[in-house]
């Protein structure tokens, strides 16, 4: 169902479009009645600003910070690709989790290679770092005008 929501382009949605929203911007009450305004409205809502002013403390007790992974092994590679559901929706890269699971023996090697890289020169591949938000409305709510009665639901593009 997920994968159906976000391999279609984005439109209204035929039966689950979102009515109206009522919003303030700039302490002004606006209607979003279009696609556009709607996702502002809902996007403020989910992905408020980051505040003025931090509130790390200068004397605070922190955990301590998180050590760099160490190197990455070939079990750790192979222990997630047998996790991976076969017939789920290929990610952005288009390679079945068949795939993947049926060639982990000849993957692994190669795949160590890629992300040992990757850790070690701090690469990050970008597709990794989009995703796309599915919108769904909270249950019982007795009214669906406004964006808070929505729940986003992040998705991560990867494989």
């Amino acid at each position: 169902m997920v994968h159906k929501l976000i391999s279609t382009p984005a439109a209204n949605g035929g039966k689950s479009c979102i009515p109206a929203l009522k919003h303030k911007v700039g302490g002004e009450d606006r209607v979003a009645s279009n696609n556009r305004d709607k996702s502002t409205a809902l996007a403020k809502c989910f992905f408020p600003p980051k505040p003025q002013q931090s509130n790390v403390q200068e004397d605070g007790k922190y955990p301590q910070q998180c050590e760099r992974p160490k190197k990455i092994t070939k079990e750790q590679i192979l222990h997630h690709l047998k996790r991976l559901k076969p017939y789920k929706a290929p990610g952005p890269d288009g390679i079945p989790n068949i795939v993947l699971t049926k060639c982990m023996d000849l993957l692994a090697e190669r795949l160590l290679h890629i992300f040992g890289a990757m850790l070690e020169w701090n690469l990050q591949y970008d597709p990794w770092k989009t995703f796309t938000t599915v919108v769904l409305h909270k249950p019982g709510k007795p009214r669906y005008d406004i964006p808070k009665a929505y729940w986003p639901i992040a998705l991560l593009n990867t494989m």
